[in-house]
């Protein structure tokens, strides 16, 4: 991964709410989730990177050179996809391509040849005379998409959630050296190239870990739920091996376990013990809560710092 800088934040007070600045650098070839739905400051934050709305109070720097997010040299540099993107009615594929590339200042020749390679980058051939109002929220979401990568842009900001086909487009943004945020509601949108998740609260980004640690946390604060044919009884399920806090549900049971794969093996051993069949079997992963009341239960107030050693190669 490049060590150079592509956006960072100096004293920034989110909201008049925030009880401390955020401290953030954002690697080049590097992927951020800012973790958290409506009820968080998420969004907000995410619309405040992309330069859509004025923080409380202090900056935001564009690279190693700390130039002003909205300074006019700026312009380009950063490129904001809405989850509610639309266009007027009528408003073709095509079309919105067409204008967004002309607003970038390429001319009507260079347009023909870059809206080709996104159409077919974006796997958006089939629709492209399609009107954008008709179009799926996933084919719609990718339209703003192609139309945002037309500046060429430092950094990319996007409002999740988007759908699973981004993904991989995403990655190779990344490795070509840009740099991306998303805001995303909830931990299965999160995609697996991500490198750092931003765990939000109301008024604040309360810390900042690695995806590996969030994958930790889940595997430990994870919930199944299992239901057996014909029902099994509560002592006989509570001698699980691994199994905690067991839940009597509605024709079977809820119970953590530090291991899923570990997990469903002692289920399966131990229906074919009580001659029982496993007809029903959910994972159900952390909430953003009780992700955030796990990784802020023995921390004391400090600067949430998205730099580390081995992202640079120290």
């Amino acid at each position: 991964m490049d060590s150079s800088v592509q956006l960072s934040t100096e004293e920034l007070y989110i909201t008049g709410l925030s009880d401390k600045p955020l401290e953030l650098a954002v690697l080049a070839g590097s992927m951020l989730v800012l973790l958290g739905d409506e009820r968080t400051i998420a969004p907000d934050l995410a619309l405040v990177i992309a330069g859509r709305k004025a923080p409380a109070s202090g900056m935001i720097h564009l690279g190693d050179d700390n130039l002003d997010i909205n300074n006019h040299n700026a312009r380009g540099r950063v490129e904001y996809v809405p989850c509610d993107f639309a266009c007027p009615p009528g408003m073709t594929v095509s079309g919105h391509l067409s204008l967004a590339s002309a607003a970038a200042g390429y001319s009507r020749k260079d347009t023909r040849d870059i809206l080709s390679q996104l159409y077919t980058w974006c796997s958006l051939e089939h629709c492209r005379d399609e009107e954008v109002a008709e179009l799926s929220p996933g084919d719609r979401y990718l339209t703003a998409f192609a139309a945002a990568c037309l500046p060429i842009p430092d950094v990319f900001v996007l409002q999740g959630p988007f759908p699973d086909k981004l993904h991989p487009l995403l990655e190779d943004l990344c490795q070509g050296g840009c740099a991306v945020i998303a805001s995303l509601p909830e931990i299965h949108y999160i995609p697996q190239m991500t490198n750092r998740i931003a765990v939000c609260d109301s008024d604040d980004v309360r810390q900042i870990v690695r995806l590996g640690e969030l994958s930790d946390a889940c595997s430990i604060l994870m919930r199944l739920r299992v239901r057996f044919y014909p029902e099994l009884p509560r002592a006989v399920m509570e001698s699980l091996p691994g199994a905690k806090n067991v839940l009597a549900i509605q024709g079977g049971y809820e119970f953590r376990h530090p291991g899923l794969s570990a997990a469903v093996t002692n289920l399966v051993n131990l229906a074919r013990a009580n001659s029982r069949q496993i007809v029903g079997l959910e994972v159900k992963p952390p909430s953003n809560s009780e992700l955030l009341e796990y990784f802020t239960a023995d921390d004391e107030t400090g600067e949430a710092d998205l730099f580390c050693a081995e992202d640079l190669d120290i």
